[in-house]
């Protein structure tokens, strides 16, 4: 039998998912890095000063100007790592209409078949955003890497209620897994790749700190124009290494909803 590579998947998403006009910015996106396990510490040794790895206290965004940003992708595209970026347009008009109808049906059905409680917008667009980016960078990391893998994934702490927190990791593992072992059934080689945890960064850890710093040098790019922070060059600096990857999902992200939608409605119709 051969061994399984153990796969690291590092989840943050960037931005506040929400369709009030008071948000800093009109994007929701996620950054995932993916790296092999046996690469973790020669990774993190050669950014640790550049990334304060291991300095007392963690770099904040306001921390990094952009000529840092921009040293930061110039190092991150020459270590084995893979980026993968996914953002919507929270601005979109017609995305807020398809994601508010959700929210309100899902709820309806929720209380009416499942007796569970409401999921706002909020949760709504980071579970999208989640899977989606953390199903992408598994592919395409197999893409170039063919080989069993167990997939380790951990995501930046997000502000979801304690009580909910255990059930979305467990829906968010086997959301991914389905649609991991689906796309191998149809398109991929004969290869096993399960997800072998899921979990979330609660403490300040080296892995913690390096997916936050990766992902505000990504983030300038999503920023308004009249923000001090905004930048393209460290982007796409970070697009120069064809491994890494960036794509507006929100066309995908509508289309996905409304086809949820109409299986949701024949299945659990809200009158029988």
């Amino acid at each position: 039998m051969d061994i399984e590579s153990q796969i690291i998947v590092l989840f943050d998403e960037q931005g506040t998912p929400t369709f009030q006009p008071d948000r800093e910015t009109d994007c929701f996106l996620g950054v995932a890095v993916t790296y092999d396990l046996t690469e973790e510490k020669e990774i993190f040794s050669s950014c640790s000063e550049l990334f304060g790895l291991s300095k007392t206290k963690p770099f904040k965004n306001r921390h990094i100007n952009n000529a840092r940003a921009e040293r930061i992708s110039d190092l991150v595209i020459k270590l084995p790592i893979q980026i993968v970026v996914r953002s919507v347009k929270l601005n979109n008009e017609e995305f807020q209409y398809v994601l508010t109808v959700y929210e309100q049906l899902g709820n309806e059905l929720r209380k009416k078949h499942r007796h569970i409680g409401e999921r706002n917008i909020a949760q709504i667009l980071y579970s999208e955003i989640l899977v989606e980016t953390v199903f992408t960078s598994i592919t395409d990391y197999m893409e170039s890497h063919l080989a069993d893998s167990a997939i380790s994934i951990y995501l930046d702490n997000h502000s979801f209620p304690k009580d909910d927190i255990k059930i979305h990791l467990k829906d968010w593992a086997q959301a991914i897994q389905v649609d991991v072992d689906s796309f191998y059934e149809k398109l991929g080689p004969n290869i096993n790749v399960r997800t072998a945890s899921i979990s979330l960064m609660t403490q300040d850890t080296p892995r913690k700190r390096f997916v936050d710093v990766i992902t505000s040098a990504v983030s300038r790019y999503f920023l308004r124009e009249d923000s001090i922070r905004f930048s393209h060059v460290p982007l796409e600096i970070l697009l120069k290494n064809n491994v890494n990857s960036c794509k507006d999902i929100t066309q995908t992200t509508m289309d996905f909803t409304r086809h949820l939608m109409d299986h949701m409605l024949r299945d659990h119709p809200l009158v029988n």
